[in-house]
């Protein structure tokens, strides 16, 4: 099957959207009813809610990058697909792993290392970056290893792919923690990925349709997902689905050789990083909800979650809006920079 590229781009988004929405009820009772719950910081009563959603996401995601192996199988290269489910699913366990043990930090960011070996293997990405003033060659050769044989040593793959995933999976851990912001943030990053992996495919970029599907089977599963985890959630996605988001938009950035778009995407959690690492990653993003809802924070600024609250008081739905404008913002930076 080889049908046409914009109806199988709304065919995944559709598959995406309906499998997270079918399995997020489901998954929500039985999360539930095992009591695996956690507090929403960020309400006066602070209320229990399901945890591990990010499951629902997950399952949305792979089902419909899957199906569009099939929807445009003449077109794809199924090797790079495979090996960026196979990234995503490894990191999404993970996160689930973190979420049910809170594994330490050390091995939080040294874990992620693994999920990237199936882009490693297939030899994702390029050997060459062209910046404005110069050329980047990462391919150092072919050496020749006992028992291994001719062995291609590559710094793209070895080195700048594995630091991709910890970093990005981190990153979009890092801000969080409000309702809709997770799921809110995966959405537009992966929509605005979407939109400049398109333009790529016009050009006749390689890689182009798969990113362009990985991108927008994030999208329409992060979508479904907004409709349990928007203010007031009824299901927190946890790490599962922050850990996926940020594998997901790796994969799609590496295979669609898109790395100045990835960058400028991210640049809010890039913000947030250094915010969080002045106060040695010890700061919480939450803040004191008042007795209207509005959120106060009298501390240092360590987050831009902390910034906003100092600065206009908002209620939780103000401040994720605020913060997925920004997000927005940056997305249609990344697209600009397509042009140039």
């Amino acid at each position: 099957m080889n049908i046409a590229f914009p109806l199988a781009g709304v065919l995944v988004v559709l598959i995406s959207f309906f499998a997270t929405l079918l399995i997020s009820p489901k998954l929500m009772r039985r999360l539930a009813f095992k009591k695996l719950v956690s507090r929403d910081m960020n309400k006066p009563d602070k209320p229990s809610v399901p945890k591990y959603g990010g499951i629902a996401i997950v399952f949305g995601f792979a089902l419909a990058v899957l199906i569009s192996l099939q929807l445009r199988s003449a077109s794809m290269n199924h090797e790079l697909m495979l090996a960026a489910i196979c990234s995503t699913v490894i990191i999404a366990l993970i996160g689930l792993l973190d979420d049910v043990l809170d594994i330490p930090d050390k091995y939080r960011v040294l874990l992620p290392v693994f999920a990237a070996l199936p882009l490693i293997v297939v030899k994702a990405g390029t050997s060459v970056m062209n910046f404005y003033f110069f050329t980047l060659d990462f391919n150092l050769g072919v050496y020749t290893l006992p028992m291994l044989g001719p062995v291609t040593l590559n710094l793209y793959g070895l080195l700048l792919i594995p630091i991709g995933v910890v970093a990005c999976s981190n990153l979009i851990n890092l801000l969080a923690g409000f309702n809709g912001l997770e799921a809110g943030t995966g959405a537009l990053a992966s929509l605005f990925l979407a939109l400049c992996a398109l333009v790529l495919y016009a050009q006749g970029w390689p890689g182009a349709v798969e990113a362009s599907f990985l991108m927008l089977a994030l999208f329409g599963a992060c979508c479904a997902f907004l409709v349990f985890n928007w203010y007031p959630a009824k299901m927190f996605p946890g790490n599962t689905a922050t850990y996926l988001i940020g594998a997901a938009i790796v994969s799609a950035v590496v295979i669609g050789n898109m790395e100045k778009a990835g960058v400028i995407i991210l640049m809010p959690q890039i913000a947030e990083f250094l915010l969080k690492a002045r106060s040695g990653f010890k700061a919480e993003n939450f803040g004191v909800p008042g007795k209207d809802g509005r959120l106060r924070y009298e501390g240092k600024i360590y987050s831009l979650t902390h910034l906003l609250m100092k600065k206009f008081r908002p209620r939780e739905p103000e401040l994720v809006g605020m913060l997925l404008l920004i997000q927005a913002f940056f997305g249609m930076l990344a697209l600009a920079s397509i042009f140039i």
